[in-house]
């Protein structure tokens, strides 16, 4: 996942590819971001987005092998590294000259642009309309259609048929300039026990609610001497699933449906500062914008269904897989222990 960090942080600075002519010999990546200010947060969204939308998604995922809660005091320890699929609608994004204010596409009115899960290719061209000899490209995409996600979870049996489940990350850094930490629980309750008969039922049926949520924070530094940059990005999940399993000796199918809810913000703070000339002679002005992007991804909520299976071997090991359909569709694999005899 590293590497879409560093994509965004790329495009953060500079959107990428430029080209400096004329007057801008000392072009700076500031420049790109304070004197297009007007036009950032649409180009950064268009870019982003669905970055934002795979990892809310993400989260909801993975939190459970089967409808049955351990018995009090049993545990599992598993991870759960999945793969979110993003949908081909969302590998790229429109450019139009009508939505842009300071800048303009240098080839016709209107052009798509790789958002950060399309091809490996810069994007279109575009300039500044008041200083049409300066030219960038927006970004590159990953080459990657899908956001892989590392996860490890704990869950323990407490009374009443009840699971805790357990996502923690303490804080680690990304290279040398960012930070990643993640937290998470959830709760699974067997609602089978509250029926008269439930025991000649032949299967487990429960409840479920989840919580996750991730913060990361980078470093910016577009060589403008301001030491304030930094790229935020805060993404949480919350999803309720209704649960069925069947037990088959050492194998079990599961089925869920239910609701995810998920929001990720996206924001660049600090100051960013260019310098132009004016005209010859005259002392250069400085232009400087503060917090110039704030974005908002929610657009993956909604109904989500998703089927899987537990395979139990050795005793104490289990091997998990599942697939969930949805705006953003997952495909998730574990493995790990479950004491639960």
């Amino acid at each position: 996942m590293k590497k879409y960090y560093l994509l965004i942080t790329s495009l953060l600075l500079s959107l990428y590819s430029y080209d400096s002519k004329a007057q801008y010999d000392d072009f700076d990546p500031g420049k790109i971001i304070a004197g297009a200010q007007a036009d950032i947060n649409y180009l950064a969204g268009g870019y982003l987005k669905p970055f934002g939308n795979a990892l809310g998604i993400g989260l909801n995922n993975g939190w459970y092998q089967t409808a049955k809660p351990h018995k009090l005091g049993r545990f599992d320890l598993m991870i759960t590294p999945f793969f979110v699929f993003v949908p081909s609608s969302d590998r790229n994004f429109t450019i139009n000259n009508a939505d842009l204010t300071q800048l303009e596409l240098v080839n016709g009115t209107s052009a798509e642009a790789p958002t950060v899960f399309g091809t490996n290719s810069a994007g279109p061209t575009l300039r500044f309309k008041d200083d049409q000899t300066t030219t960038f490209n927006t970004p590159n995409g990953s080459g990657i259609g899908f956001l892989p996600l590392p996860m490890a979870q704990l869950g323990v049996g407490l009374i009443k048929n009840t699971d805790l489940i357990i996502r923690y990350v303490p804080t680690v850094d990304i290279g040398d300039d960012g930070e990643v930490g993640m937290f998470g629980f959830g709760i699974k309750h067997d609602i089978l026990q509250w029926i008269p008969g439930d025991k000649v039922i032949p299967f487990d049926a429960s409840v479920f609610f989840g919580y996750t949520s991730v913060n990361v924070n980078m470093d910016l530094d577009d060589g403008s001497g301001n030491d304030d940059q930094e790229a935020v990005i805060k993404s949480k999940g919350y999803t309720f699933r209704a649960l069925v399993s069947k037990k088959l000796l050492f194998f079990t199918p599961y089925v869920g449906l239910g609701y995810n809810s998920a929001q990720t913000d996206i924001n660049v703070n600090g100051t960013y500062s260019y310098e132009t000339q004016t005209a010859p002679g005259l002392p250069p002005v400085t232009t400087s914008i503060k917090d110039p992007v704030a974005l908002t991804a929610d657009d993956a909520s909604g109904f989500v269904g998703n089927v899987g299976f537990r395979l139990k071997f050795l005793w104490v090991m289990a091997f998990s897989a599942d697939y969930t359909f949805g705006a953003y569709s997952s495909a998730t694999a574990g493995l790990g222990f479950s004491v639960d005899f």
